[in-house]
């Protein structure tokens, strides 16, 4: 993969963010942390810093902020910190890999509203009429931390996906095996195209090849950490690039 550039006449038009390798187009998310944050912040020549510049979406973890009174500020911080990316926020509860507390999901919608981004992260199965008045592109995500959901079933996310109209749509699921991968792949070949950010791929240390194949059979979005891993079998930055 190639860092982001404008290298040719055909990729000067594109949004903010994008990044390309040969007709392919596509975009590495990476991950903000309050450690990422801090270091990037107080380091502009360290390795956070670096990695952050390379990233076409900065994913900012809100969940890990324990302090809310800081959420409003951290946006602005991570935008001066790499301009063009385009900000994703997400408040991951701890049903779904996060730090939120659980008996307090009712209160995130409210949490997201005002803050200075690009993109929202909801869960399945949230309160979509709730996401959409707060004004931002939303990516619908599945997290599955102990199978690959079924042919039939990813089919009916991606479905459930564009009748609520939503912009992107994401699936992450837990493999046992490589072998496990390849609905994954088939779910990206047939619905890639219909979402403005499409992602796919498989968690644990069988699923980390499918963060950079699921680029070559569809999805357009791979996430990557900046620094330690906050997913299982998530790979760093340097390593996709």
């Amino acid at each position: 993969m190639n860092r982001l550039s404008s290298r040719a006449s055909r990729e000067k038009n594109m949004p903010k963010g994008f990044a390309t390798k040969k007709n392919i187009v596509y975009f590495i998310a990476g991950l903000i942390s309050p450690e990422v944050l801090r270091n990037a912040l107080a380091n502009s020549a360290g390795a956070e810093a670096a990695a952050i510049k390379k990233c076409g979406i900065l994913e900012i973890r809100y969940d890990l902020f324990k302090d809310i009174a800081e959420w409003n500020k951290v946006s602005q911080k991570v935008s001066k910190l790499n301009p063009k990316a385009l900000r994703l926020g997400t408040i991951r509860l701890e049903k779904d890999g996060g730090a939120f507390k659980d008996s307090r999901a009712a209160e995130r919608m409210a949490l997201f509203a005002g803050k200075d981004l690009d993109w929202i992260d909801i869960e399945r199965g949230e309160d979509f009429s709730l996401a959409k008045k707060i004004g931002k592109k939303i990516i619908c995500s599945w997290h599955l931390f102990n199978r690959i959901p079924s042919e039939q079933e990813l089919s009916d996310f991606a479905e459930e996906c564009l009748e609520l109209k939503t912009q992107g749509c994401k699936v992450a699921a837990m493999a046992h095996s490589k072998n496990d991968i390849q609905p994954l792949y088939d779910f990206a070949k047939k619905y890639g195209k219909k979402f403005e950010l499409f992602s796919a791929f498989a968690m644990g240390e069988h699923g980390k090849e499918s963060r950079i194949r699921s680029l070559k059979e569809g999805a357009n979005l791979t996430y990557a950490s900046i620094g330690p891993a906050l997913a299982p079998g998530q790979m760093k930055i340097e390593d996709l690039i």
